[in-house]
């Protein structure tokens, strides 16, 4: 069952890994950090909410958890710390399916985060502008932190980070132009701010910055977001921006006025 299917059951675990860790029993009551007993404990029940009611291989959980001992004291590991989830949320949520474990009744932030997110850019895909913005409104109040754990320099745990942290940037880079596109300026501000925020170099971002700018007739401000982006991308990467985004900077500076309001208060660039 996926966490998404699970919500839809009412009584679940809600398990949140963005940001603070943070999970409640089905019966609502919030469970404590130190009743987990160890760090690997969480980081097993990490690695199976972030299989989104998918099977884990045993194998897989034993090379990040424990590649440093033996199988068998690996394994003896692995049954007590599944053990110990059981008991700590007080029911039967971990499952053994042949040579692998599955969790089940659970809904997870990530997972709800993620079928969000790939539905945002779907969207934009078509253009649905209305959908993008909709989708990515609803998976960003997912996204309360980037993803840790315990053992938060593991290799499976800075690449889980590294690929959500991601997601969420696209996620703001397919909101921002959405935005804009239903006049939504403010907003889309934001959107593009926060992905300049987490990743500087990020073009797309920078031109959304600079279009809702000059869309609300802040000449100065948009020309000042491109002086921002080619400073970073000289800085972090020793590029200059590319052709779109110089093409955008020269179009505001010469033709500032040919960005006038629609007669829905939007700011559109004029043919």
């Amino acid at each position: 069952m996926g966490s998404g299917e699970a919500m839809q059951k009412g009584h679940t675990i809600r398990i949140r890994l963005l940001g603070d860790f943070e999970v409640h029993r089905s019966d609502g009551t919030r469970v404590e950090l130190e009743e987990w007993r160890t760090g690997k404990t969480r980081d097993l029940l990490r690695l199976l909410a972030l299989a989104d009611g998918r099977p884990v291989r045993v194998a897989g959980l034993l090379e990040k958890l424990w590649p440093d001992v033996s199988v068998t004291r690996a394994r003896n590991s692995l049954g007590t710390a599944a053990s110990q989830i059981r008991r700590t949320l007080g029911e039967p949520c971990v499952v053994r399916q042949s040579d692998a474990l599955m969790l089940r009744n659970a809904w997870v932030d990530v997972n709800a985060f993620r079928a969000l997110a790939h539905r945002a850019q779907v969207a934009a895909r078509r253009s649905a502008s209305a959908e993008v913005v909709t989708n990515a409104r609803a998976a960003l109040t997912h996204y309360k932190g980037d993803f840790h754990a315990h053992e938060d320099d593991a290799v499976w745990a800075v690449g889980e980070r590294d690929m959500l942290r991601a997601l969420h940037i696209t996620t703001l880079c397919d909101a921002a132009p959405a935005a804009i596109d239903l006049g939504l300026l403010r907003e889309a501000q934001d959107f593009a701010a926060m992905a300049v925020r987490l990743d500087p170099t990020v073009e797309a971002a920078h031109r959304s910055l600079m279009r809702s700018h000059a869309e609300l007739g802040e000449i100065g401000l948009a020309l000042r977001a491109f002086e921002e982006c080619r400073a970073h991308l000289a800085d972090e990467l020793g590029t200059d921006p590319s052709p779109q985004t110089q093409e955008l900077h020269l179009q505001i500076l010469r033709r500032p006025r040919d960005f006038r309001t629609s007669p829905h208060g939007r700011l559109r660039e004029s043919g």
